[in-house]
């Protein structure tokens, strides 16, 4: 791994939170052979992604309903009953006003599979937090990214950011359509 780009470190330190709970920045800096300055400046990313929390002296793997002033929304997911956080909640409002929350894009799609009368379904973009309509929306499938379900999905509004997600994070772009007939699929 080439530890020059940044990109890459950011990869490398979110693999690394995803096997330990939490991480020093002096252990970073010593495994990645780069200063504590540049790991500080990696996690500020990570942090702003709502990938990881600094803590004091190391940082953690961000938990759902972590950011700052948000909390998790209180209804468990619709279909795997986890809890859902508002930076991946997947709302379903149906025909009749009942409203349906998942916990990310993948419960969330596979719901509608399920569903008739369908008004609306909407999802927050990754990264901006924007709501997004789901059926215009861009999604990242099998990133290095796992917040909750696999294969994990996460919203994009614009192809441009999946596009640029998907450099450091890996997955495969797809639109709603492609994303549903995977998850039927598999």
């Amino acid at each position: 791994m080439d530890t020059s780009i940044p990109n890459n470190r950011q990869t490398q330190i979110v693999a690394w939170l995803q096997e330990n709970d939490t991480l020093t920045i002096k252990e970073l800096a010593a495994r990645l052979n780069v200063s504590a300055m540049t790991v500080h400046r990696d996690l500020d990313k990570l942090a702003a992604a709502g990938l990881a929390q600094k803590v004091h002296g190391g940082v953690k793997l961000a938990e759902a309903g972590t950011e700052p002033g948000q909390t998790a929304v209180p209804s468990p997911c619709v279909m795997c009953s986890t809890a859902v956080s508002p930076r991946t909640a997947f709302t379903i409002t149906l025909d009749n006003g009942r409203k349906e929350t998942a916990c990310c894009a993948h419960c969330g799609i596979l719901r509608l599979n399920q569903l008739d009368g369908v008004g609306s379904a909407l999802t927050p973009d990754f990264i901006y937090g924007r709501i997004v309509n789901v059926f215009q929306a861009w999604f990242l499938v099998g990133s290095d990214v796992q917040l909750c379900c696999v294969p994990g999905i996460l919203s994009f509004a614009r192809d441009s950011d999946a596009q640029k997600f998907r450099q450091g994070f890996h997955g495969e772009i797809m639109d709603f359509t492609a994303v549903q007939q995977y998850l039927t699929q598999t």
